[in-house]
């Protein structure tokens, strides 16, 4: 187990990421890649999503802004709750869907990117890399 120097022997826990990514080909490349990066991942559907970071907040949470339902509200909820709200939220849709992508925005996803890019800078994001600051 990694240990944090500041803290002595107390034990550092790994990064935990919540995806709710239902389309097979992202949600198998996000597994693959948060599992060489010792990442804890939780893969859920949405509905599940909300009560999963209330209870134990991660350090990101991923969602496809395309999967069916709506992924925009569950990333407004988390921004709302006080429990989750500096959780960072990022989301990843059609670079051809441009509606979606300014409804995620206004919706309160912190990084929205299209597929190619998400692909891109999956690493870096599971990783910990902080999403740019909205302003």
């Amino acid at each position: 187990m990694t240990r944090s120097p500041s803290s002595g022997d107390a034990p550092r826990r790994p990064r935990r990421v919540v995806a709710v990514v239902p389309d097979l080909f992202f949600a198998t490349r996000i597994a693959t890649t948060a599992q060489a990066l010792g990442v804890e991942l939780v893969a859920c559907a949405a509905a599940e999503a909300l009560a999963a970071c209330r209870r134990d907040p991660p350090d990101l949470v991923i969602v496809d802004l395309q999967a069916a339902g709506d992924p925009v509200a569950l990333a407004a909820e988390l921004k709302r709750d006080p429990a989750t709200r500096a959780v960072p939220v990022a989301g990843f849709y059609a670079h051809v869907d441009q509606e979606r992508r300014r409804a995620a925005e206004a919706g309160g996803v912190d990084l929205v990117l299209p597929r190619s890019a998400f692909t891109a800078r999956l690493a870096e994001l599971l990783a910990g890399a902080p999403p740019p600051s909205r302003g």
